[in-house]
This record gives structure tokens, C-alpha cells and sequence, in this order.
């Protein structure tokens, strides 16, 4: 995981160490590092803090990828 500096995003590294710590599958680091990246990107591009949203900025972030 990168932040928009293209330096790592230690938090995110950090989470999916501990899956791969705690013995999860190769595939759901894969698939949390998929959706971690989403989520980073998405708050990038809308100028929301990514450690902090409001319940509206994650509903609105949920109805827009259903569409």
C-alpha cells in the first residue's frame, strides 16, 4: 500500500501484516488489500480523512460503488 506520496501507507501495511501474523489465507490479504486500496483512493479523491469519516461520507462512499 502506497499513500499519495507513493511512500508506503503504514497503517495499511501494518493491517495486512497482521493477517498475514495471524495466519489468514494468502487470498484474503489479497482481497483486503484490494478493498483497503479502494477505500484509501476513494478518500483521497474526496478530500476525506481516511481515519476519521462520518457515517454519511461511508454511506455515501457504499451507495456510489453499488451503482
Amino acid at each position: 500500500m502506497v499513500d499519495e506520496d507513493l511512500g508506503l501507507h503504514v497503517e495499511a501495511c501494518a493491517y495486512l501484516a497482521g493477517l498475514r501474523a495471524a495466519g489468514r489465507a494468502f487470498n484474503t490479504e489479497k482481497t483486503y488489500a484490494g478493498r483497503i486500496a479502494l477505500y484509501l483512493s476513494y478518500c483521497l479523491s474526496h478530500g476525506l480523512d481516511w481515519s476519521s469519516p462520518s457515517l454519511a461520507q461511508l454511506m455515501a462512499m457504499t451507495l456510489r460503488n453499488e451503482r
